[in-house]
C-alpha cells in the first residue's frame, strides 16, 4: 500500500497505547529480521497479535511503521545521552558513562543493533542517511570534544570516521555474539564475557582521545 493511502486513526486509551507500543515492539523484531523492503506487513500484524486492519489505524502504510520504529531508537538513545550530561562529569567521566551506556542499551535490545545493520545494507548511511539525524548527533559529538581537543585535553581526531567507528564498534559486537560462544564457550549472555567487551570498547574510545 503506498505511503499516505490510508489516514491512521489512533485508539484512544491505555488499551491503544499498549497495542501500538506491541506493533512497534513487532516491527521492530520483523524488521531487524527481513529488512524493510523484505518486512510483510502481514508478519508484522501476526507478531503483535493484531489484525492487519488494525495495523493501519496506527500507521497509513509499511513505510511510516518503519519510520516510526527507527524515531522511537533515536529518541531511546537522545534520552539515555540527556540523562549522562546531566551528570556533569568530566570529559573522560562522560564518555565512560556514554559508551557503557549505550552498550547497555544494544544489549539489552539486540533488535536494535541488527535492525541498524539491515539499514545500512538497504540504503546508504542507514540510520544516518536522514540529514537532520546525522547532523544532530554530528552536532552532539563537536560540543562534546571539540572545545577539549582545541584546549589539548585530547588528541586531535577525524570526527566523523571516530564517531562512525564507535557506532560501528557497539552494534557489531553485540551482534557477534555467536562468535564469542565459538571462542569463549559462553556468549555475551555470561555477564564476565558482556562485561569484557563492555569494557574493551570504552578503552578503545578513551585510547584513541588519548583519555586513557
Amino acid at each position: 500500500m503506498p505511503d499516505g493511502a490510508r489516514r491512521p486513526g489512533r485508539p484512544a486509551g491505555a488499551s491503544g497505547d499498549r497495542t501500538r507500543e506491541r506493533l512497534l515492539a513487532a516491527a521492530v523484531e520483523v524488521f531487524a529480521r527481513d529488512g524493510q523492503a523484505g518486512a510483510s506487513v502481514r508478519d508484522i500484524a501476526r507478531r503483535a497479535r493484531i489484525r492487519v486492519s488494525t495495523l493501519y489505524h496506527y500507521f497509513p502504510s509499511k513505510e511510516a511503521l518503519y519510520r516510526d520504529v527507527q524515531d522511537r531508537v533515536d529518541q531511546q538513545i537522545r534520552q539515555t545521552m540527556m540523562e549522562v550530561m546531566a551528570k556533569g562529569l568530566d570529559l573522560r567521566g562522560t564518555t565512560r558513562e556514554a559508551l557503557g551506556r549505550l552498550f547497555d542499551f544494544f544489549l539489552a535490545n539486540r533488535a536494535y543493533a541488527r535492525l541498524a545493520f539491515r539499514s545500512c545494507l538497504e540504503s546508504a548511511g542507514g540510520r544516518y542517511a536522514e540529514g537532520p539525524l546525522a547532523h544532530r548527533w554530528l552536532g552532539f559529538a563537536e560540543g562534546a570534544l571539540k572545545p577539549a581537543e582545541v584546549q589539548g585535553l585530547i588528541k586531535g581526531i577525524d570526527l566523523v570516521p571516530f564517531m562512525l567507528s564507535i557506532d560501528a564498534l557497539l552494534h557489531w559486537h553485540v551482534v557477534n555474539d555467536a562468535n564469542y560462544v565459538r571462542l569463549l564457550g559462553r556468549g555475551l549472555g555470561d555477564p564476565e564475557v558482556a562485561r569484557r567487551v563492555r569494557e574493551h570498547i570504552i578503552q578503545v574510545a578513551l585510547r584513541t582521545l588519548g583519555l586513557d
